[in-house]
């Protein structure tokens, strides 16, 4: 199988930096070793990890055990996938059709994401564009049609790899690079466009993604964020159970575990949390879909909540009861802060 070693994009080199120090950082063979600093990252089945902090579901050598067994020279996308979760025991396997549909649909998923983005931004640039907390790629696949060059970067080098496969299966050429959302190996104001689908929810802290998001977005760049509502009145997405976000944080690890057989590591924001977390760099606003967005299937379920959604009082109550929140953010005063690396 064929993948896409980072030198393979020049332009890749000129904006990659240390996310410990944010110096320049060099490569030789399969590492990068930072100017400053003197860490050194891996490139690992020809992609860059740079992570400062491991997944928070696995360890990186267990990561490591985990690809060596699904990933075979010759097997596609869709294989590997369905061997990832027979090996993923810790996944409840009621919920891996529901995964895997997910991450099949991601690429029609994330074009209706890109556009939300452009139409809302239409005076930031074309030139590059960072699909944060990418997993497979498909948001990155559906970028490259109006972006000159996109970026992939996830804390998953098992998605990576498995988004490798994708890549090559579709003929796209996208580097793709292992890193904490928190701490971006990348210069400062490097991109016109980030965007994050369902990503906010699973990082270490919300706080710091925000940061690391403003601070390589250029003057005029743009964010776009989706994640989950805490408060929805739907199945929450990741366990689906009805009401799982009213419960209290402490509980939900243990519910997860007696009723889905599977560790619980998801963060969930109520409005009121995520209007603090952007306090004035973002909007917060309930989703709105055009059509197709949903797909055949839930056609008439996207006219009804649009309906819905246009009558003031209606909206006001379904507001803090949604699904998901669509979060629209620009370069902000924070964008020019460095914060610290978590630690390794």
């Amino acid at each position: 199988m064929n993948y896409q070693p980072a030198f393979t994009f020049p332009w890749l080199e000129e904006i990659l930096a240390c996310p410990a120090c944010s110096a320049s950082v060099r490569r030789f063979e399969d590492l990068y070793t930072c100017s400053a600093c003197k860490r050194t990252y891996p490139v690992r089945y020809g992609i860059p990890d740079f992570r400062v902090a491991p997944d928070p579901y696995i360890s990186i050598g267990q990561e490591l055990d985990k690809i060596d067994k699904f990933f075979a020279p010759g097997r596609s996308f869709e294989d590997m996938l369905k061997a990832y979760y027979d090996i993923t025991p810790e996944s409840p396997p009621q919920l891996h059709t529901h995964y895997i549909t997910a991450m099949n649909h991601a690429a029609v998923r994330g074009a209706a994401l890109v556009r939300k983005l452009q139409k809302r931004f239409p005076d930031s640039g074309r030139k590059r564009f960072l699909d944060l907390g990418c997993g497979t790629a498909g948001m990155s696949i559906a970028a490259c049609r109006d972006y000159r060059e996109v970026v992939g970067v996830d804390v998953a080098l098992r998605w990576l790899v498995m988004a490798s496969v994708r890549l090559d299966e579709q003929g796209v050429a996208i580097p793709l690079i292992c890193a904490n959302a928190e701490a971006l190996p990348l210069k400062d104001s490097s991109f016109n466009a980030v965007a994050a689908d369902g990503v906010l929810e699973h990082v270490r802290s919300s706080a710091r993604m925000r940061d690391e998001t403003l601070r390589v977005l250029d003057s005029t760049g743009g964010f776009f964020f989706t994640t989950t509502n805490r408060y929805s009145i739907l199945p929450e997405p990741h366990v689906r159970i009805l009401g799982f976000g009213l419960l209290p944080r402490r509980l939900m690890e243990k519910v997860a575990m007696k009723f889905r057989h599977t560790p619980y590591r998801t963060h969930l924001h109520s409005r009121n949390e995520l209007l603090r977390l952007f306090d004035g760099n973002a909007e917060v606003l309930p989703p709105q879909y055009d059509r197709g967005d949903l797909g055949r299937r839930h056609e008439r379920v996207r006219r009804i909540w649009e309906f819905l959604r246009k009558i003031p009082f209606i909206r006001a109550i379904l507001t803090r009861v949604v699904p998901q929140f669509f979060i629209f953010g620009q370069h902000g005063e924070r964008g020019s802060r460095r914060i610290a690396a978590p630690a390794r």
